[in-house]
């Protein structure tokens, strides 16, 4: 298995983001300099399962959720990071996305043999 930084770094930013959270403020919540942070987002760097773990509890996430799709286990991390969509939705708004993950899963399977080409 191959690891894409970039990736990796872009689910960080991605997570970031979404706590309203500047590369700033999580460099110096974690001790790091800005542009460190800047090149972990753009997958130029990766860094140790320390900073790693610095930078889970700092987004208050798991390292699950950052390395997601890494593991082999991954369901876990996409029913989190599926609750984590549908949290702030309404009861009309999460039926909608429900639905249309089924449709957009059913509609996956069924063009399957089109990915391969």
């Amino acid at each position: 298995m191959t690891i894409d930084y970039y990736v990796i770094g872009q689910r960080i930013k991605e997570l970031r983001k979404n706590k309203h959270m500047s590369q700033a403020k999580l460099s110096e919540i974690i001790d790091k300099s800005t542009s460190y942070i800047s090149y972990l987002e753009s997958g130029i760097k990766f860094m140790s399962v320390e900073t790693l773990t610095n930078i889970a509890n700092a987004l208050n996430v798991t390292t699950d959720m950052i390395l997601g799709e890494y593991l082999i286990n991954h369901m876990g991390v996409s029913v989190k990071t599926f609750e984590s969509v549908l949290q702030d939705c309404t009861q009309y708004e999460s039926r909608v996305i429900i639905d249309n993950a089924k449709t957009l899963k059913a509609a996956m399977r069924e063009n399957r043999s089109l990915s391969h080409k």
